[in-house]
């Protein structure tokens, strides 16, 4: 049988309930015994690397879950990463940008407790399992959630409680599991450029935008020392003036800005020449993230500025046009 290596990091999965609430209290051994038929065609090596909510994991608990999945990748045949729902797809993009090994990483986790009358997490993390060790799926980082995988870069929770809380948007899932297996409809690769840091030393604040906001955030990032700004912005990628008149003070000041929408589909563009328009902003020397949303964002802008110099910040976010995808 193939050979998984499962690292948990907690959450719902992993979670029963207390006086306090429902937190993380079960170890991955203990998964392991409760649910044997999710690992009956598989050999599992079982680590617990963190027990925490997803809410509360930081960067170093990221760095130090890639620098782990570097040292088991070349003895096993994928990996699972066991984690909570609230930010699985922000890791499961981390990974995918500094990761690069030879076995699919499949990352999965549960909207209901372990101790709950019908929980979840059983199938999804059988599916994880049977997406890692698929012939198929060589390469690359996926959340497996509900018999459906989705690729690390377009994927987001879209729903706080139900089970079916994942989706691709427009790019659509890679596969989806049936009774016969796993039904693929596109082929499983990274939609990702590599960006292969080992830490992240950088800093990055995002600043939200809506009607008649004012520069004061991106002034007092600036002046707390931050590397890098996440503007989310209007539509195709507009601000207010007094917005745009901040962005370009930062950006005088070293400090890269870059761009991204608050709409779920489309992407950023410099169409509007107004004082606070995306070709104006373009003018100042912003970047633009494509259709990546603000909380991926921040991170391709983190391993970016974390990199070695042998590769410039605009080139890590124009790489998808370069290319000649769709993506970044």
């Amino acid at each position: 049988m193939p050979t998984v290596s499962v690292i948990a990091t907690g959450g719902t999965i992993a979670s029963t309930s207390s006086e306090t609430g429902t937190v993380p209290t079960e170890s991955v051994r203990e998964l392991v015994r409760a649910y044997p038929e999710s690992f009956d065609h598989v050999d599992v090596e079982p680590e617990q690397l963190t027990q925490s909510p997803s809410s509360e994991l930081t960067i170093d608990d990221l760095v130090a879950l890639s620098d782990r999945i570097r040292a088991v990748a070349g003895g096993v045949d994928g990996v699972v990463v066991l984690h909570g729902t609230d930010t699985i797809e922000e890791t499961a993009y981390y990974l995918d940008l500094v990761l690069d090994v030879d076995v699919p990483v499949v990352l999965t986790g549960a909207q209901r407790p372990y101790d709950s009358r019908s929980p979840d997490g059983p199938a999804n993390l059988r599916g994880a399992l049977a997406t890692a060790s698929h012939d198929h799926v060589q390469t690359g980082t996926y959340v497996f959630f509900n018999d459906r995988l989705h690729a690390a870069r377009p994927v987001t929770k879209d729903h706080s409680s139900n089970p079916d809380a994942y989706d691709s948007g427009d790019y659509g899932p890679v596969a989806e599991r049936t009774p016969d297996g796993l039904w693929f409809y596109r082929r499983p690769e990274s939609l990702s450029v590599t960006v292969p840091v080992q830490d992240v030393t950088a800093t990055v604040e995002i600043v939200p935008t809506s009607t008649d906001t004012n520069g004061r955030q991106i002034t007092h990032a600036v002046d707390c020392g931050v590397d890098g700004i996440i503007v989310d912005t209007l539509g195709l990628g507009n601000v207010p003036a007094d917005v745009a008149e901040s962005i370009g003070d930062a950006v005088a000041d070293d400090v890269v800005v870059v761009i991204t929408t608050r709409c779920r589909d489309g992407v950023v563009s410099p169409v509007y020449g107004s004082e606070g328009g995306a070709a104006v902003l373009e003018e100042t020397g912003v970047l633009f993230a494509s259709n990546l949303p603000a909380h991926k964002a921040r991170l391709k802008l983190l391993v970016a500025l974390s990199q070695q110099p042998d590769c410039t910040i605009r080139d890590v976010f124009d790489s998808g046009q370069l290319n000649g995808h769709g993506y970044q």
